[in-house]
């Protein structure tokens, strides 16, 4: 069910926007709609850019983690985040609250929120966020490049719990990503775990990719709840390089299957 409505269900959209790769004569396009990745990336001057937009949250999310949400996408691609926008539409108090979170997230991650748009309106609040990043390596980690015999891990416990837990462990996360990033160690692909859970992340991969793989009986991990974590694929040769990492910086890590081919 998760399959269907978070992977096959927009299939349609893709083909939809297809040909808007084609359509820009002043941007070099390295991740499009074509990609159909996290985020799009694109060289504009002497920089690539990194930009992802989600939503639209319901408060109850908002309130939380949406800003994390928002950036996992960004990070993911090997992007440092620069600032955000946002769009939020709901009564006055209920906006009230949650530009004051979203500001508490703004100020613990250091992900400024430079502008957006409000509409106060007698509805259920919603908030989507967009975040441009700035890309440190030399191309985005896709998520459609696992390669044969590939060690399928999982990085970082799930970002669930209170807000300030979730900022912590989104900090934690992204910390020890970057370390691994910086020590120039290779990942052939990677993706945040967010809508339909490990089961639809894992399956839109295969699908891109035309890679088969083996997946442990055993996973501490709900299959189809949003865990916003990362999937990474490493050769077994990175293994030892990136568990040193997690270590250091007290971040799990775990082990959920290979790539067959």
């Amino acid at each position: 069910m998760n399959i269907d409505k978070y992977v096959e269900s927009l299939n349609w959209l893709y083909e939809e926007f297809y040909d808007m790769d084609s359509l820009s004569n002043s941007l070099d396009i390295i991740l499009g709609i074509r990609a159909w990745d996290d985020s799009v990336c694109v060289e504009f001057g002497n920089r690539k850019l990194v930009i992802s937009v989600d939503g639209p949250y319901k408060k109850r999310l908002v309130m939380k983690s949406a800003l994390i949400h928002a950036s996992t996408d960004v990070v993911v691609k090997g992007a440092v985040p620069l600032f955000a926008m946002d769009t939020l539409i709901g009564n006055e108090d209920d906006i009230r609250e949650m530009v004051k979170s979203l500001r508490e997230q703004s100020m613990a991650l250091g992900i400024p929120i430079l502008g957006g748009n409000t509409l106060f309106e007698d509805a259920e609040p919603r908030c989507n966020i967009t975040v441009v990043g700035k890309l440190i390596i030399d191309e985005p980690i896709r998520d459609s490049t696992p390669e044969r015999d590939d060690i399928i891990l999982v990085l970082g416990e799930p970002i669930w719990g209170e807000r300030e837990e979730r900022i912590e462990k989104a900090k934690k996360l992204f910390d020890a990503w970057f370390e691994i990033i910086d020590r120039g160690i290779e990942i052939n692909a990677a993706k945040d775990i967010t809508k339909g859970g490990l089961v639809a992340t894992l399956y839109e991969i295969s699908k891109k990719s035309n890679m088969k793989f083996d997946i442990e009986d055993e996973i501490p991990f709900s299959m189809t709840r949003n865990l916003d974590n990362f999937l990474i694929f490493i050769s077994p040769e990175k293994y030892e390089d990136i568990l040193e990492i997690c270590k250091k910086n007290d971040l799990s890590l775990y082990e959920i299957g290979r790539v067959l081919g």
